[in-house]
């Protein structure tokens, strides 16, 4: 007779306890189910989707942990429980439309007796799950939602806006002159009243764009964090154990060198530079209160003579030193840093990862997948798109569980 480790000793014990605190948690709950009942002939609701934001939970107490009666897949359903409850059959499915609760019609039990009972019992799963989730984490063995998308979206989004408020700020607009009495004119030699109508026009545009400017720079280093990330995984190299932790602990531009390493690179040397820059000089100052690490945002009274900044004639690199902090040409080297990086990030070796990117492949960082990656960028752009095009359809019949 084989004999039996130590951890599934371990594990048994572990089994043994929860299960009997869910059955007590669970009281009235049983795994009996009516032969022959057809679930589609059972009353159903939804509960709001916050109750049970983790429905798979549900399906791992009962038939997991309990040893439910289950099944799945089905027409629009990826699982079903079996059990009852009082007497009365009772169902659990996750459903397209979402997370349902399957009773008899004209049941007796109260309906939120069955979803306290059911929430109270998933807490206990998390705390059973919890260590395992943060083993698995530091194994690498887990996925990432792909949202670069989203993230992209968002930075074009206001770059579009910037170009847009900046232009119009280049054109102020023409305002009609004014008739019948004449008008005190300015030096211009146009009526000082729409010489400030133009000059008003002009700094509310500028202002604009200012604004935008500040939301684009934060949206592209999101952006560029998010990347990065999805990109090492992409990229197929193998991570040692406890190296995806270390990996997003990792700031910025230590990631942007760990993905693309620079080696005598110069070009790209230049760009994660400015790029640096741009972040020390107009994103942080934004995105951290108006602090700047070279203290430009600090002022000390010098007697006899007044405030003088702290960093004294670098506070001309100051985003302060303007009356409108971001202006057009501002905003032009910003576009022209991140049309650099993204070109970096996307081009040469990084072609196949970044595919893998655009195409919202969700990613996973265990051993496996992390060699899949790697086989298919080393077969070419065919092997690539066959991965996605697979990968794609496996996500869409899952999404809308067309089983």
């Amino acid at each position: 007779m084989p004999k039996t480790s130590e951890n599934d000793q371990n594990t048994d014990e572990a089994l043994t306890k929860i299960r009997k605190r869910l059955r007590k948690t669970l009281a009235g709950f049983s795994s009996d189910f009516p032969a022959g009942l057809d679930p589609w002939d059972m009353e159903s609701s939804r509960p709001p989707a916050e109750l049970f934001p983790v429905p798979e939970l549900v399906l791992f107490a009962f038939r997991n942990i309990l040893g439910w009666r289950w099944s799945g897949v089905g027409e629009k359903v990826r699982w079903t429980v079996y059990g009852s409850v009082l007497g009365e059959p009772v169902g659990f499915e996750l459903r397209k439309f979402g997370f349902t609760i399957l009773r008899a019609k004209d049941p007796k039990v109260p309906y939120d007796r069955i979803v306290g009972q059911v929430g109270a019992a998933m807490r206990q799963i998390e705390d059973l799950l919890a260590p395992f989730a943060i083993e698995q984490a530091r194994l690498g063995r887990v996925l990432i939602a792909n949202r670069f998308g989203e993230f992209e979206s968002r930075y074009r989004y206001f770059r579009g806006k910037a170009k847009k408020a900046f232009a119009k700020a280049d054109k102020p607009a023409q305002f009609a002159k004014p008739k019948g009495k004449k008008k005190k004119k300015s030096e211009t030699g146009l009526p000082v009243g729409m010489v400030a109508a133009v000059l008003n026009d002009l700094h509310a545009a500028q202002t604009e764009g200012y604004y935008l400017t500040t939301a684009m720079i934060e949206s592209f280093f999101s952006a560029l964090e998010h990347r990065l990330i999805l990109l090492r995984a992409f990229s197929g190299l193998p991570l040692e154990s406890g190296g995806l932790e270390v990996f997003l602990k990792k700031s910025w531009d230590e990631k942007l060198k760990a993905v693309f390493p620079l080696d005598n690179n110069h070009r790209a040397g230049v760009t994660l530079g400015k790029l640096r820059r741009i972040k020390e000089r107009l994103r942080n100052p934004f995105s951290h209160g108006g602090v700047e690490n070279d203290g430009g945002s600090l002022f000390f009274h010098l007697p006899g003579i007044g405030v003088i900044p702290a960093n004294f004639s670098n506070f001309a690199d100051s985003p302060r030193f303007s009356f409108i902090p971001i202006k057009v040409d501002n905003f032009e080297e910003c576009c022209s840093v991140f049309d650099a990086v993204h070109d970096m990030l996307s081009t040469g070796a990084l072609e196949f990862p970044h595919r893998f990117v655009d195409a919202g492949v969700d990613p996973s960082f265990d051993a496996k997948t992390l060699s899949e990656y790697a086989g298919a960028i080393a077969m070419g752009a065919d092997a690539v798109e066959q991965w996605i095009e697979r990968w794609g359809h496996d996500w869409t019949t899952h999404a809308n569980m067309d089983y």
